[in-house]
């Protein structure tokens, strides 16, 4: 992986979808995010959330957000999520996406998981910049930034990590 797709200066914007709260223990995050996607597709979830879309970025996100619990560093939120300026109803709660320097890395929705491995341990290590969360391999996270999968039209998904440019 040479470089990332681009770098891109982004300003905080607001979502609002389903969010589900998780840990990382027992890699229990690993299967009740799977649900949550399942749920969003077979349900009546997707219906309801896409008329929503109505701002950049224009697009289905999964955003998890680490930190929520300051007695344990595992638990984190997931978000299924579009950018939107309407009111939230029923199941919906809303997410500002802080201001950030993000790294962005195309793939598929086939390949997003290795994509961001391969982004994490490969790319930023030997990159100019540095991520703002650690713990991924602990599941102890210490986050500066939210996590990003997003997934546009015919098959484009991203990876965002944000990111710091390291000093010289």
């Amino acid at each position: 992986m040479e470089t990332p797709f681009r770098i891109e200066e982004r300003d905080s914007f607001r979502v609002i979808g389903y969010a589900v709260r998780t840990t990382n223990r027992k890699k229990e995050g690993r299967k009740t995010i799977p649900l949550q996607w399942a749920e969003f597709h077979n349900g009546n979830q997707k219906d309801t959330l896409l008329p929503l879309m109505d701002r950049e970025p224009y697009g289905l996100f999964g955003i998890s957000i680490y930190n929520t619990d300051e007695e344990d560093s595992r638990t984190f939120i997931h978000f299924i999520a579009v950018s939107s300026g309407k009111e939230i109803t029923g199941d919906l709660e809303e997410y500002m996406v802080p201001a950030m320097t993000w790294a962005v890395f195309p793939c598929t929705i086939e390949t997003i998981g290795k994509t961001e491995a391969q982004a994490i341990t490969k790319w930023l290590p030997r990159s100019g910049y540095r991520p703002l969360n650690s713990g991924y391999l602990t599941g102890r996270m210490k986050s500066g930034a939210p996590d990003i999968e997003y997934y546009g039209e015919d098959g484009l998904a991203e990876v965002w990590i944000g990111v710091k440019k390291k000093q010289a």
